[in-house]
């Protein structure tokens, strides 16, 4: 499985946030992750992670989530379960 995480050129992330990243699987895209508040260069850790599962055709998202992670890895692996517990589940 090769997950690839690339910056999605949006101008206005969600959540006042300052990055969102396009997560394919694949080569497949399945979602979003981003962070939800601006960046200071300081206090490490601070920073939250939304994952959002939404794949092509899709009207709305599959699933989503708030600020819930520390990481972007956190993130991602939230995704990544997420969507294998509903193709396996």
């Amino acid at each position: 499985m090769d997950v690839k995480l690339t910056k999605d050129p949006t101008d206005r992330p969600w959540s006042g946030g300052t990055v969102v990243y396009r997560v394919t699987v694949d080569g497949t895209w399945v979602g979003w992750i981003g962070d939800g508040r601006a960046w200071k260069g300081w206090r490490f850790g601070g920073r939250r992670w939304w994952a959002c599962w939404r794949e092509d055709g899709d009207t709305a998202a599959r699933w989503s989530s708030n600020l819930d992670y520390r990481s972007r890895t956190a993130a991602r692996l939230a995704l990544l379960i997420r969507i294998a517990s509903q193709h396996l589940g």
